[in-house]
């Protein structure tokens, strides 16, 4: 099972300031499945997937990643398996604005201590399968928002990640 997740909750705040979130969130994906998350706004869907990408723990619950338990996980390690197991779409595309589209995919590859020849023909390709090798060298204010996106997306992918987690993913193309 590549995603394990059972009981899991996630409340903000403590005591009467609690504000609860997710309640008993139980489901499994395994390799090569598809999901949706799919809610009104305010549901938790960030949320979740804030969990899923070890970007924000559960508050109770259990969740495992190819079987490893991810409450048992220190900072470097949730660190690491984001940096080579887990793609962001993000809704907000989270680009650097003062890097240009090449240097923005090949962030992830830079993390990962991958030459700089080598990821620049990394980041050259992953720009190509996106259908955006003539905009490299534009910075994000040069791009529209579908074209963002889709730098957004090749950043995702550029790791060859197991799993890949977009929110709004289809939001500006």
């Amino acid at each position: 099972m590549l995603l394990q997740l059972e009981h899991i909750y996630k409340t903000y705040g403590e005591g009467q300031l609690a504000v609860p979130v997710l309640k008993d969130i139980n489901f499994q994906v395994k390799e090569g499945d598809y999901i949706a998350i799919m809610g009104p706004s305010g549901s938790g869907k960030t949320t979740l997937m804030n969990i899923i990408g070890c970007l924000d723990r559960a508050s109770e619950g259990t969740y495992l990643f190819g079987g490893d338990d991810i409450s048992a996980m220190n900072e470097n390690q949730l660190s690491d398996l984001r940096l080579h197991r887990i793609g962001f779409v993000f809704q907000t595309f989270n680009l650097l604005e003062t890097d240009t589209a090449l240097e923005n995919v090949a962030l992830p590859l830079v993390y990962a201590g991958v030459k700089k020849e080598e990821r620049n023909e990394r980041a050259r390709k992953a720009l190509a399968s996106v259908g955006l090798e003539d905009r490299a060298s534009f910075r994000p204010g040069q791009l529209s928002g579908g074209q963002k996106q889709r730098v957004a997306i090749a950043r995702a992918l550029i790791n060859q990640p197991k799993v890949i987690l977009a929110d709004e993913p289809t939001g500006a193309l």
